[in-house]
């Protein structure tokens, strides 16, 4: 198995679209599905600073971005529990690898490779829907920590907690 990182293009949207979907039934990422926008507007988003997929033998498997953070009751918490300013945070996002390659160290190895992005560039910060057992256990283990569980504000009307997460300085995923 030759698994490669890297940077996200254009031409892998519809590929990851597919990837998407297709492990959506099972993990329940993105919680609301079908989307109710163009999928590729969640891949790819305005905060955007890098983003990566995963391939084996050019197949796309997995995807991580990083992205800004706004000001806003999430980001005022993240930066405050590392006490730094907003304009410093780095959010892991919109992070997924094909669940038929489970075990395969596909999503590790695009989790470390966000993570040094976003500590070389900032402060790592992330949120994951309460509900997900598996990536919650996943961040904990390799030493993100909880800071809040809340609401998440972009699925106004529906009762969908997220923990809000950050890597201590020192700590790397």
């Amino acid at each position: 198995m030759d698994l490669v990182i890297r940077d996200r293009q254009d031409a892998d949207l519809p590929a990851l679209v597919d990837l998407l979907g297709r492990q959506q039934a099972q993990t329940r990422y993105p919680f609301i599905w079908p989307f109710p926008q163009p999928v590729e507007e969640f891949l790819k988003r305005a905060a955007e600073l890098r983003a990566w997929v995963a391939t084996i033998d050019g197949e796309v498997v997995g995807h991580v971005a990083v992205t800004a953070v706004d000001d806003d009751p999430i980001g005022r918490s993240w930066a405050a529990a590392h006490d730094v300013p907003i304009a410093e945070l780095r959010c892991i996002s919109v992070f997924f690898t094909d669940i038929t390659r489970s075990g395969q160290g596909i999503g590790s190895r695009l989790l470390q490779h966000a993570t040094d992005f976003a500590l070389a560039d900032g402060y790592p910060v992330l949120d994951v829907v309460a509900a997900h057992e598996t990536p919650v256990k996943l961040y904990l283990r390799r030493g993100w920590q909880l800071i809040e569980t809340t609401q998440a504000p972009w699925h106004p009307g529906t009762d969908l907690p997220i923990h809000l997460m950050i890597l201590p300085v020192g700590h790397t995923s």
